[in-house]
C-alpha cells in the first residue's frame, strides 16, 4: 500500500528529532523490547499538534489508513503516535474496527500501548457498541494471549458506576490464580477503579475471592 500522505509528513517530522542517546535509554526503560527514535512525550506531542487539522479532514478510511501505517513502523514513537490519532477521532470507530483495534492489542504489545488501547480505544468501542462485548470477551479469554486478557480486565476502567461489575467480577474470578504480573496488576488496577463508584461490593468481592496479594493491596486502596 501506497504511504499516506499524512503518514509520510510525521515520519520525516518524527526522523528530524532523531535522539541517539536518549534513545538507548527509552529503550532500556522498555526492556529493550523496541526500538526508539529517541523523542520524548512532550516533544512528541508537539510535533503531531500541527498535524492534527489535517487529520480531521479524513475519512473514515484514510484516517484508518494513517493510524495503521503508523503502527507498522519500526520504532515506538509511531505507534504512540498511531493511539494519539486514533484517539482523536475516536467518535468515528465503527463496528468493523475492532479487527484493528485487536491488533493495537496483540502486536508489538507492551504495556505502554495495550493500557491505553485497552482502556480508551477499546472502552470507548464497547461503550458504542456494546453488543460485540460477549463474543470479543468469550473469544478471547479462550487464547493464550494474556494481553487479551488483560483487556478483558480493563476495557472498563472509565466506566465508573455503569461498570458491568458482574462481567468485571467474571474475568477477575477466571484469572484469579493467574502468575502472570501483568494479569495481577490489572485485577488490582480494575477493581481499585471500580472500587471509586461501588466500594461495597469490591470489598466483598475481595473478601470472598481468593486473590494474589498484589491484586488485593491494589484493589483496596480506596477501601
Amino acid at each position: 500500500m501506497k504511504t499516506h500522505p499524512l503518514t509520510a509528513k510525521i515520519i520525516k517530522a518524527f526522523n528530524a528529532h532523531l535522539d541517539d542517546e536518549l534513545a538507548i535509554g527509552m529503550k532500556a526503560y522498555m526492556k529493550d523490547h523496541f526500538e526508539y527514535l529517541g523523542i520524548k512525550s512532550p516533544v512528541r506531542n508537539e510535533i503531531l499538534k500541527p498535524f492534527f487539522a489535517e487529520l480531521k479532514e479524513l475519512d473514515t478510511k484514510e484516517w484508518m489508513t494513517v493510524v495503521d501505517q503508523l503502527w507498522n513502523q519500526k520504532f515506538r514513537e509511531f505507534q504512540y503516535a498511531a493511539m494519539v490519532f486514533a484517539d482523536r477521532k475516536i467518535k468515528d470507530l465503527q463496528p468493523d474496527h475492532l479487527p484493528f483495534l485487536e491488533k493495537m492489542i496483540t502486536e508489538k504489545s507492551w504495556w505502554d500501548t495495550v493500557d491505553m488501547v485497552a482502556g480508551n480505544l477499546m472502552g470507548a468501542f464497547f461503550k458504542m457498541y456494546p453488543e460485540k462485548i460477549p463474543s470479543a470477551i468469550s473469544r478471547w479469554t479462550k487464547t493464550d494471549n494474556f494481553w487479551l486478557h488483560r483487556t478483558c480486565i480493563l476495557f472498563q476502567l472509565k466506566y465508573g458506576a455503569n461498570t458491568d461489575h458482574k462481567l468485571l467480577f467474571e474475568v477477575c474470578t477466571k484469572y484469579a490464580g493467574e502468575k502472570e504480573f501483568f494479569i495481577r496488576k490489572a485485577i488490582g488496577w480494575a477493581l481499585r477503579q471500580y472500587s471509586k463508584s461501588n466500594p461495597k461490593a469490591v470489598k466483598t468481592f475481595i473478601q470472598k475471592q481468593k486473590l494474589s496479594p498484589l491484586s488485593v493491596k491494589e484493589g483496596s486502596k480506596y477501601l
